[in-house]
C-alpha cells in the first residue's frame, strides 16, 4: 500500500470518528466524499474498498455505504501491518484456506438450501456483470464480490463456528490483496484473468448445485492453488516493478 493511498485511509477513518462525513450512521455519497477529500473517485474507490475489508464500513449495493461494527478500534494498528504482505506469508494464508474450503465446499455441496443458492448465485452474478460489462472497477469490486461469494459457500456449510473461523481468514486474504493496490499498481485477479478466476469460480458453484462433494471439493482446491500462484506472481511481479528491475 503506497503512502498516497494510506494517508487518504487515515484521513477517512479520522472524518468517521468525528462524524465529519455521515448522518444517521450513513456516509456521504461517493461524490461527495471525493470532492471532501479532493481526491479522484477512482482512488477514493480503493480506500474506502480497504475499509470495508477491515470492518470499519458497509459497502451495500443500491443503499450506500454505512459505518461497520468491527476493527474500528485498531484500524490504524492494521494500516501499519498492511504495509507490506510478505510473500511467504500467501502460502500460509492460502494453506488455511484450503484447509478449511475445500471441506467446507463439500459440506454446502450437501446441506445448501435455496436461500443459500441464490446468495451464491447472486454473487457470481455480480462478478460475471463485471466481467461482461468490462466494468471500470473491475478489479476492486471483484475483491469485494469474491469475498461474498467465498463466504455465501461457507454459510452454506451451516457450520456457525466454523463461518466464525473463516470470517478471520477472509479479512486477512482481503486485506493483504487490497493492500496491493496502489495508484501505480499491478492489476488485481479479476482485472488480470477475469475469464480464468471467473470459470474456476463457475465451477465450483455448478458442484455445489449439482450436490456433488467431491466435485466441489475437487473445484475449490484447484480454485485456491491457481489462486495461490496468481498472487504470487502478482505481488513478486509488482515488487520487481517496484524495485526497478524489468519484468
Amino acid at each position: 500500500m503506497n503512502d498516497a493511498k494510506r494517508e487518504l485511509i487515515r484521513r477517512i477513518y479520522v472524518a468517521l470518528q468525528g462524524g465529519e462525513i455521515t448522518k444517521n450512521d450513513k456516509l456521504l455519497p461517493e461524490r461527495d466524499l471525493a470532492e471532501h477529500f479532493q481526491v479522484k473517485r477512482s482512488f477514493l474507490r480503493e480506500a474506502l474498498i480497504a475499509l470495508e475489508a477491515l470492518g470499519v464500513i458497509d459497502i451495500r449495493e443500491r443503499q450506500g455505504m454505512f459505518l461497520g461494527g468491527k476493527g474500528t478500534q485498531n484500524v490504524l494498528d492494521s494500516l501499519n501491518l498492511l504495509n507490506v504482505w510478505p510473500l511467504d506469508a500467501i502460502s500460509q494464508v492460502f494453506e488455511l484456506r484450503t484447509m478449511i474450503e475445500g471441506p467446507t465446499a463439500a459440506a454446502a455441496a450437501l446441506r445448501r438450501n435455496e436461500r443459500n443458492m441464490a446468495r451464491i448465485q447472486g454473487a457470481l452474478d455480480q462478478l460475471a456483470a463485471l466481467r461482461e460489462e468490462n466494468h471500470p472497477d473491475i478489479g476492486t469490486l471483484g475483491v469485494q464480490y469474491n469475498a461474498v461469494l467465498h463466504t455465501s459457500i461457507v454459510e452454506a456449510a451451516h457450520n456457525p463456528v466454523l463461518l466464525r473461523v473463516y470470517e478471520g481468514t477472509s479479512r486477512l486474504y482481503t486485506e493483504g490483496i487490497v493492500s496491493v493496490g496502489t495508484q501505480e499498481r499491478e492489476k488485481l485477479p479479476y482485472e488480470k484473468w477475469p475469464e480464468q478466476v471467473f470459470s474456476e469460480h463457475q465451477s465450483i458453484v455448478e458442484a455445489i448445485r449439482e450436490g456433488d462433494p467431491d466435485k466441489a471439493q475437487s473445484m475449490a482446491v484447484m480454485h485456491l492453488e491457481n489462486s495461490r500462484n496468481r498472487i504470487q506472481s502478482l505481488i513478486s511481479g509488482g515488487r520487481k516493478h517496484s524495485d526497478g528491475i524489468q519484468k
